[in-house]
């Protein structure tokens, strides 16, 4: 059993509704709210911070205290236009993103069926970085486009008696909306807030979402240049986009826990900032998703191995004039990224019988390197097999091995003496006739 199912069974189950409690399970839920309630003795060091100067967190963002039945947290709205640019990409062209390529990114087909405003982006802040039934997610940061521009909602729970009245908020919020996007969400965020919602007694509104969780198809798509596809690197590699005075993720549970001591808005402030940045990548990078899985041909902004990413992903789901169409754009290149296109559209022709499109990738590639191995044994296959001319084959082969290297002499030998058997049964046949 999961500690979700051990928990909705301590705690009446994830519907929202209250059952009968016995005297065990009563205490459980007054001994959990006494643990919510009582602040941290975190160890580490409290954030240096001259003592005079205590700056209140409403003079530092324009923020408002927000009530609910469930008491009150305090509120960030902020509104980047169409035209704002997060990098290379303009926070507009939510507008236009592929709604159905998205959904094939994300695995996903109920994606294809909605639209840019439907998304509701997630990211969260929490008391620790591994996750747990311990750790809080003190800052809920929310962004959607409305048509106009995109709209970032930030919700912070001052203390942990305010987590409830936060996540009845996110509750609501989330009912208006139709599916997730996040960064890594499937393995943090989500996994915490569905604990948090458990534990106060909340359905909760975001298991049955569909969701695109950005971080898969980054590794799929951008690992064969980037060491990392942590959203930091992705903002600098892919959306060309620099943070400056960011605060390192590592340092925000301790910035919290040192709030909680001190209450010194300065300590947060930057956390706030942290946050609505990491969300306003969550949507560029969107943008950037669609456009190079779009309709259109790529762009020249997309890097020719993530075309090639794109190409394999078309395959894998079993798009295959999508992925001919990306990988034909690739092909009028040169480089590393050209030549494994010519190889994956050859074997595309090939699985197609368009011959007359895969012999003239092959004999394309021989042109330009008499010793590619995967041409050679291609058409030298293919005269073998289908046109039955074991002598234009047998010269292919020797021609490859002249130059080849030595581990590649092995198979071609192998194929020169089969062709050689052959041609020899031929021309015996031939002759007696």
């Amino acid at each position: 059993m999961s500690t979700l199912d051990r928990l909705k069974r301590l705690t009446g189950g994830g519907d929202g509704t209250a059952v009968k409690e016995d005297e065990r399970i009563g205490d459980l839920r007054r001994r959990i709210d006494a643990i919510l309630s009582r602040k941290p003795d975190p160890s580490g060091p409290v954030r240096s911070l001259p003592p005079e100067g205590r700056r209140e967190l409403g003079d530092l963002l324009p923020g408002k205290e927000e009530r609910t039945p469930w008491g009150s947290f305090f509120s960030v709205e902020a509104v980047a236009g169409a035209g704002t640019f997060h990098g290379i990409r303009t926070l507009g062209e939510l507008a236009g993103v592929n709604m159905e390529r998205l959904s094939l990114l994300a695995g996903a087909p109920s994606l294809a069926g909605f639209t840019p405003r439907d998304g509701l982006f997630l990211d969260t802040e929490t008391t620790g970085l591994s996750g747990g039934t311990g750790t809080v997610a003190f800052l809920v940061g929310a962004g959607w486009f409305d048509g106009k521009g995109f709209r970032t909602l930030q919700l912070f729970a001052r203390d942990f008696g305010e987590e409830r009245a936060v996540l009845s908020f996110l509750r609501d919020l989330a009912g208006d909306k139709k599916f997730l996007v996040t960064f890594n969400g499937k393995v943090f965020d989500l996994g915490i807030l569905s604990t948090r919602f458990i534990l106060n007694r909340f359905a909760d509104p975001l298991i049955s979402l569909p969701h695109l969780d950005l971080l898969h198809p980054s590794r799929r798509i951008f690992r064969h240049r980037l060491e990392s596809c942590r959203l930091s690197s992705l903002e600098t590699a892919i959306l060309r986009f620099h943070r400056e005075g960011d605060i390192p993720g590592w340092e925000i549970p301790q910035r919290y826990f040192d709030w909680l001591r001190r209450r010194d808005g300065r300590l947060v402030a930057d956390i706030f900032e942290h946050n609505r940045l990491d969300i306003l990548s969550m949507a560029a990078l969107t943008i950037h998703f669609s456009r190079l899985l779009g309709e259109e041909a790529p762009g020249e902004e997309h890097h020719p191995g993530d075309c090639l990413a794109a190409a394999r992903l078309f395959h894998d789901r079993r798009r295959l004039p999508e992925a001919r169409a990306v990988l034909e754009g690739i092909v009028a290149g040169n480089g590393e990224a050209a030549g494994e296109a010519k190889r994956r559209l050859s074997l595309l022709h090939k699985r197609n019988a368009r011959w007359d499109e895969a012999i003239r990738l092959w004999r394309g590639m021989v042109d330009e390197n008499p010793c590619d191995l995967f041409a050679v044994e291609e058409l030298a296959k293919y005269l073998e097999h289908r046109l039955k001319d074991f002598g234009q084959a047998r010269n292919l082969v020797e021609r490859a091995l002249a130059g080849a290297s030595l581990e590649a002499r092995p198979a071609l030998h192998r194929r020169l003496d089969r062709l050689g058997r052959k041609d020899g049964q031929k021309t015996l046949n031939e002759s007696g006739t």
